[in-house]
């Protein structure tokens, strides 16, 4: 199984807005979903968390947040 783990300077450079989770707790960011209305990751984590709630945010701002391992984000494929 496949984990979030930091990305390159490449890939961070490849976003310059992403979206994070409001929760104190958050430590990684996530692509923006295009068709959503509101800001929302376009992996599946907000399907999981019905109560978060996701903010834009610039990806320079964050360097110390992993991105989003999934493949819908910032990962890719699974296998």
């Amino acid at each position: 199984m496949r984990v979030s783990q930091p990305a390159s300077a490449d890939r961070r450079a490849e976003v310059e807005t992403a979206v994070r989770n409001r929760s104190q707790y958050a430590d990684t960011l996530h692509r923006v979903d295009p068709d959503a209305d509101e800001p929302e990751p376009a992996c599946v984590e907000a399907e999981y968390r019905d109560d978060a709630e996701f903010t834009d945010v610039p990806v320079a701002a964050y360097p110390h947040y992993s991105l989003c391992g999934n493949p819908e984000c910032f990962g890719s494929e699974w296998w």
